[in-house]
């Protein structure tokens, strides 16, 4: 009788974790839906608005032409023809270093990416041009990106600059 339960205790916790688990888990992707969506605007050029202020971090990075590639590196490289520094913009509690998304090239299909509480906001190359995405502040709210470009030999940067 007392093994019953015990069971039933060890099946009643069980059972109790796991709505806690799926309760939270449900919580934070919801708490994380605005900055996706605040991500995706800013990557398309449009403006974003989040309620509560949020984290903006910047990390430099380097695009180099390596191979007839572009890959995103964290420094310049010796055997790129081309390297062009740029930035990648992060919302959110972002880690301090990005090392493990490097070696890519991104395009603006994936130029957002989510990371547990926060998302990046990739530089991204397409047709000859790298486009990055830099910000004024260090939290806000509202963010307005502006666009500028500058023509190099074989490549054209596109900074967007976003203002908060």
């Amino acid at each position: 009788m007392l093994t019953f339960r015990y069971l039933l205790a060890v099946v009643a916790a069980a059972a109790a974790t796991t709505a806690v688990a799926v309760a939270v888990s449900s919580v934070f992707n919801s708490s994380q839906a605005p900055l996706i969506s605040a991500a995706a605007s800013i990557a398309a050029g449009k403006t974003a608005h989040l309620d509560t202020p949020v984290a903006v971090s910047q990390y430099l990075a380097y695009y180099s032409y390596i191979a007839n590639r572009w890959l995103l590196v964290n420094t310049t490289n010796i055997m790129a023809t081309v390297a062009v520094p740029i930035y990648i913009l992060g919302l959110g509690q972002c880690p301090s270093s990005i090392q493990d998304l490097l070696g890519m090239t991104y395009t603006a299909r994936n130029a957002t990416v989510v990371l547990t509480s926060c998302v990046l906001v990739m530089p991204w190359v397409e047709e000859g041009t790298i486009t990055h995405y830099a910000a004024t502040c260090r939290s806000g709210t509202d963010y307005r990106p502006e666009t500028a470009e500058v023509e190099a030999p074989g490549v054209r940067v596109r900074l967007v600059v976003v203002n908060c």
